[in-house]
């Protein structure tokens, strides 16, 4: 149900009967095209919002001011690491660098250990031939 404004004077045009009822019509027709077994036969009344465009647009301002000031109270809320949290951390960071150093030494070792093992069956089967 819309008002279509006249072309030249702006003046809102009022609507018939006739074209309510038509576009009442139209509404059931949907309705009936996606109503399931438990919805209601008759198609729910469209919702008319009667409050002002200034209480409409204060309550959207609203919501997205208090959205707003919940993101920064959260982000507010966050607080720096103290002394012994950030040597704690380094602790932590220290010990696992010194455990990656003696795995990777004990893997040069295995290599070095197969290279020598790879050479000496070489040399071995030289020496068999």
């Amino acid at each position: 149900m819309s008002n279509t404004p006249s072309t030249s004077s702006g003046i809102k045009q009022f609507l018939t009967e006739d074209q309510i009822e038509i576009e009442r019509q139209r509404r059931q027709a949907d309705w009936e095209r996606v109503r399931s077994a438990t919805d209601p036969v008759e198609a729910p009344a469209a919702v008319f919002d009667s409050r002002s465009l200034y209480d409409k647009l204060k309550e959207q301002h609203d919501a997205k001011k208090k959205e707003f000031l919940d993101m920064w109270a959260a982000k507010n809320s966050i607080r720096g690491l103290d002394e012994d949290e950030t040597s704690f951390l380094a602790r932590i960071d220290k010990a696992k660098i010194e455990k990656q150093r003696q795995l990777k030494q004990m893997e040069q070792e295995e290599i070095e250990e197969l290279k020598i093992s790879f050479f000496t069956l070489l040399i071995f089967m030289k020496i068999s031939l």
